[in-house]
């Protein structure tokens, strides 16, 4: 067990558990060796959204490839194509510049209509769905290629088995390919992999474009209020994936670049961005209060606590031995 979920008696003041959440942690430099743990670090996980960096990437390869300038989209652009966005405005601005470049109209997208977390009264929309800057993307490097429809999404499709063999090349082999909630293919890595994915991220020249993307714009990465858009801010490359997935990579000091992976064993997310705030501040990757995990409320005002268990700091004193940090404070 990682975190723990506690509500507070009105009578005493003492904290007592409500909930508590176990996951699989593992942090790697980019050559995959484990340097902390907390569970299996060889776990497999569907890695879901935390896999958009490298799609990304898939896509901008086949841009460049094209050589048509035009094609080429910007910052704001090419960090929406990598965001699971709550569809606030900025949001759903820069999808669209992605859609006109594209060609493509948003009801032509080929992830479902959603409504978003920014406006939950909304009407369904596919521009909404928090994975349709990915799809826009997939919409602009398939007409390039001369995929269109729902052969963008196709794992047996040309588009798709240039992605899949960039995500292959970065996360290796996966070890089944299933399909995202948005309608993408979905691949299982072991959770190592996906560690040693987001050290690279965070340094190799080859991500470059996606990095510098997310790092100047971050809010539109994530969103008002979340964790990876705290991180980002800070230089630190995050993304969240559904199911309590969460990818992290960033350059220390030293100049060593390192990745961690964490899965909530129960699929739930509020432990692991605990879990994540803690041991990056612990280890003084981000400043204290980078980002606060919000208290489970009572009658819309805190009423409990999310925090983390003693094998948390066990890791974190782990990385703070070897030197992970960006730097003192």
């Amino acid at each position: 067990m990682l975190a723990e979920v506690t509500r507070r008696d009105v009578r005493t003041g003492r904290q007592h558990p409500e909930s508590a959440h176990a996951a699989h942690l593992v942090v790697c430099g980019p050559d995959t060796e484990v340097v902390a743990s907390s569970g299996d670090p060889d776990h497999p996980i569907f890695v879901r959204s935390t896999a958009k960096p490298f799609q990304a990437t898939a896509c901008l390869e086949v841009l460049e490839e094209a050589g048509e300038p035009s094609l080429l989209p910007g910052d704001a652009e090419v960090a929406v194509a990598w965001a699971s966005h709550r569809g606030e405005p900025g949001h759903l601005a820069a999808v669209r510049q992605l859609l006109q470049r594209a060609g493509t109209s948003a009801d032509d997208l080929t992830c479902p209509p959603a409504v978003p977390e920014a406006t939950p009264g909304a009407f369904p929309s596919r521009l909404q769905h928090n994975c349709s800057g990915k799809h826009a993307l997939f919409a602009l490097a398939g007409r390039s290629l001369g995929v269109e429809g729902p052969a963008l999404i196709d794992p047996e499709g040309r588009l798709q088995r240039r992605v899949l063999s960039v995500v292959e090349r970065e996360l290796g082999p996966p070890l089944a390919v299933g399909i995202d909630g948005c309608g993408a293919p979905a691949v299982v890595v072991p959770l190592r992999r996906l560690a040693a994915g987001f050290a690279a991220l965070a340094d190799a020249d080859r991500f470059q474009r996606v990095r510098r993307a997310g790092l100047v714009h971050p809010g539109l990465v994530g969103g008002e209020g979340r964790l990876e858009t705290a991180l980002l801010g800070g230089g630190v490359v995050a993304k969240v994936g559904a199911e309590g997935v969460y990818g992290v990579g960033w350059v220390a000091a030293d100049g060593r670049a390192w990745g961690l992976g964490i899965k909530a064993v129960d699929g739930a997310p509020r432990g692991v961005a605990a879990v994540i705030a803690e041991i990056l501040t612990a280890t003084r990757v981000v400043p204290p209060g980078t980002w606060v995990a919000p208290p489970p409320l009572g009658g819309g005002v805190p009423a409990g606590q999310i925090r983390v268990t003693p094998e948390v700091a066990e890791v974190a004193a782990t990385l703070a031995g070897i030197g992970v940090g960006r730097g003192s404070r």
